[in-house]
């Protein structure tokens, strides 16, 4: 066995040097594909976060926003949500995921054309759909509850969660026309 990797270590020895003969006889050729394939890989990773973000974009477009029936619902594009409360002086955000009894409850009311009429303002709707832990640590909410939260000047004021109400018939529209909110224009 120790002549093994003795052999074994003098054949890398050898092909080490080679290496190192043909480099060196060839360097500006070598660095020239050294720089080369760290410019695609750096290009490939740089397109692939980008090609992501559209992935993503597109998916929640024609899987979920498609299926918004609601005048009232403003669908928030992925990855804005942070942007989009600090830009606006008061904005509330419906965060759910895009299923579930909750949020079809919900979207049964909104889609009452009697409920709906007594709705006095429209809202954003952020799905949690992708980095559910993240958006649900960082607004501290539950990604399975149906969670509504309004921001003033980029600060939370104002929330509550569907599923403390005790008849979500007669108290969902009283309770999001309660929470401040200045007309949105969009």
């Amino acid at each position: 066995m120790a002549r093994y990797l003795e052999t074994f270590k003098e054949n890398v020895i050898i092909y080490w040097h080679k290496f190192i003969n043909i480099v060196s006889e060839n360097e500006r050729r070598s660095l020239t594909i050294l720089f080369s394939l760290v410019v695609m890989t750096l290009v490939f990773s740089a397109s692939a976060v980008y090609a992501q973000k559209n992935i993503r974009q597109d998916q929640l477009n024609e899987l979920v926003f498609r299926s918004l029936k609601s005048d009232h619902l403003i669908p928030l594009k992925y990855q804005t949500i942070e942007q989009k409360i600090k830009q606006t002086k008061a904005i509330s955000i419906m965060f759910s995921q895009p299923d579930g009894t909750s949020f079809e409850n919900v979207m049964t009311i909104l889609d009452d054309p009697d409920q709906e009429n007594m709705l006095n303002r429209k809202f954003y709707y952020y799905p949690i759909v992708y980095d559910s832990e993240t958006i649900a640590e960082k607004y501290r909410l539950d990604p399975r509850q149906v969670t509504f939260i309004f921001f003033q000047n980029g600060k939370e004021k104002n929330r509550f969660v569907v599923e403390g109400l005790k008849d979500l018939n007669n108290e969902f529209i009283p309770e999001l026309n309660r929470l401040p909110m200045w007309k949105l224009k969009e």
